[in-house]
């Protein structure tokens, strides 16, 4: 007996986007996403990859194609998302509590008890119960990043967009917030799409690396990342990593070879 195919958690068709002056940043992108990919994408400046991740949160309108998100249109599947900016975007007046309990409070529905209990564990689970009390301004940029992640998680995302999280983090910050990042992933089981420039960051955390061309924004290839997890900060210094590190190096210099400055 056939059974009907399951439709993708996450599937975009034909997604396409021109901006006001005419240029086409997206053409025709078409992919999908299972429950608990973790898809990275990596690019050329220009490439869209910021673009094709504030589709999928419904911040910017699509000009053809179309978007699915559990069955639903990105507007109305915000609440099953979070996203997470290149900047911690923390409100500098609240405590560090008091930010990760936004996304609860602006939603509405959680008493003040149970807000305060999500926000301890959030804090518990990412390592700064200890700073609960301080203001943002009091912290380190990696505890403020590791606080941006914590609100994100504390409405229980099925999925979480991340845009250049740890872009601005010293290398050894950077490898630890991966590896935090990966550890709350086996814990809470979300879908995650995550730009970045870095391709070791890429291979460390993906299941999925999209690499996009740019003049305009399309998938020029997808490269599968073989290791299971959990991964440790060992897998880094492993053959088999440094060699995927290598493909998926060679594949952005193609792209990059391709699109040319407009302005040699």
């Amino acid at each position: 007996m056939s059974t009907t195919p399951q439709p993708a958690f996450i599937s975009v068709v034909g997604a396409t986007k021109r901006w006001s002056n005419g240029v086409t940043v997206l053409d025709g992108i078409t992919l999908t996403a299972d429950r608990g990919d973790f898809v990275s994408l990596i690019g050329p400046s220009g490439c869209g990859k910021s673009t094709l991740l504030r589709i999928l949160a419904g911040l910017t309108p699509l000009g053809a194609g179309s978007v699915r998100l559990d069955g639903m249109a990105p507007e109305a599947a915000r609440e099953i998302m979070s996203f997470i900016f290149q900047d911690a975007t923390l409100l500098p007046w609240r405590t560090v509590r008091s930010n990760v309990e936004l996304g609860l409070e602006l939603e509405g529905r959680t008493p003040t008890a149970q807000r305060r209990e999500i926000s301890a564990s959030m804090l518990r689970l990412v390592g700064l119960s200890d700073v609960a009390h301080l203001h943002p301004r009091q912290l380190s940029g990696g505890m403020r990043m590791r606080v941006s992640i914590a609100r994100a998680l504390a409405t229980r995302p099925r999925i979480l967009l991340m845009d250049e999280p740890f872009g601005a983090l010293d290398e050894m910050t950077r490898d630890l917030l991966n590896e935090e990042l990966l550890r709350l992933r086996e814990q809470e089981r979300f879908t995650t799409f995550f730009v970045t420039h870095s391709v070791s960051e890429a291979v460390f955390l993906s299941t999925r690396i999209l690499v996009l061309a740019a003049k305009p924004g399309r998938i020029a290839r997808e490269i599968r990342v073989p290791f299971e997890g959990p991964r440790s900060a060992e897998l880094r210094s492993a053959p088999e990593f440094l060699r995927l590190v290598g493909e998926v190096s060679t594949a952005l210099r193609s792209v990059q070879c391709d699109n040319p400055p407009e302005n040699p």
